[in-house]
């Protein structure tokens, strides 16, 4: 069995301090005191904009005072979810490498990169049957020819070209079998490329596994359904502010314990409720659920 690795979606949430990190602590230590109780985190802030190399070098600095530790990198909305769109994959491939060689090729080089994450569109499609899209992205030309499957081979080989464990998470529904299942077209797609499947657990997709890549990729975004089919551009924070229970993780830790028996690599796992240090307290639950043992910082009392 290969180990899993839990942590969050970001570490740098102001709500979080009197929560997880100390009252006074300084935005500037969140990064070390987050590595002092998890070895994994989701970058999310590279989905909205590329980060400076002082802001990369910044993150490799603190990250290579620790052992063991690992950034996971969410590949920017400009990529997945514009030039994702185009009739052209030229755009979107040269974007990722120039995404790659800003923050995945340094934090490769240093030892620090686990995952990347490509977050499809919830409008992109297996068919290509595209009837709207979000208002709030640039106006794109969207050909029906530049979506489906044929798009997804495209993905899956431009990531298979550069660092990391490549991981796709699909969002809508005609990715999906009468069994709630992925596509058995995507799923041979995704396995000839070394992909991983985006396992989540949340209101708008089905929990879904398949054999597709030597590693896993699992997100935990709560349960709120209330808020999350609330509507509203932007998707309201709201939809994030969920804690989970005991039981309900406990009803996930046999789930996770066979994916990672069915891999030779980690199982990184990552919670998305961030409101209020709820992802943290959550990792930190399902991290003594699975017997992962406490982290080397002091939580006494956190959960």
């Amino acid at each position: 069995m290969s180990g899993i690795k839990i942590g969050n979606s970001g570490w740098s949430y102001r709500d979080w301090v009197g929560n997880f990190y100390p009252k006074g602590q300084r935005s500037s230590r969140f990064l070390s005191r987050y590595f002092t109780h998890f070895d994994t985190v989701e970058i999310n802030t590279t989905f909205y904009d590329i980060p400076g190399r002082s802001m990369v070098e910044g993150w490799i600095k603190e990250a290579s005072r620790f052992d063991g530790k690992e950034f996971c990198v969410k590949v920017p909305r400009t990529i997945s979810h514009i030039l994702c769109m185009k009739e052209s994959p030229s755009d979107m491939i040269r974007a990722y490498g120039e995404f790659s060689e800003a923050v995945l090729d340094p934090m490769n080089d240093a030892g620090l990169l686990g995952a990347v994450l490509f977050q499809a569109s919830p409008y992109f499609t297996f068919r290509g049957d595209i009837k709207y899209r979000m208002k709030s992205e640039p106006k794109v030309p969207l050909p029906e020819y530049a979506l489906g499957k044929q798009r997804l081979v495209d993905v899956c080989a431009m990531m298979a070209e550069r660092p990391g464990e490549a991981a796709v998470e699909f969002r809508n529904s005609s990715w999906l079998d009468e069994r709630s299942a992925l596509l058995p077209e995507a799923v041979d797609i995704l396995r000839a490329h070394g992909t991983a499947l985006v396992t989540v657990d949340g209101p708008s997709f089905p929990w879904m596994y398949a054999d597709t890549s030597r590693h896993n990729y699992v997100r935990f975004h709560g349960r709120n359904r209330e808020a999350w089919f609330k509507g509203g551009e932007p998707p309201s924070p709201a939809r994030y502010d969920y804690l989970y229970t005991r039981e309900e993780l406990i009803g996930r830790k046999d789930d996770l314990l066979v994916m990672s028996s069915r891999v030779d690599r980690e199982t990184r796992v990552f919670f998305n409720n961030h409101p209020r240090g709820q992802a943290p307290r959550n990792a930190l639950m399902l991290m003594e659920l699975l017997g992962l043992g406490r982290t080397t910082g002091s939580l006494d009392g956190f959960y």
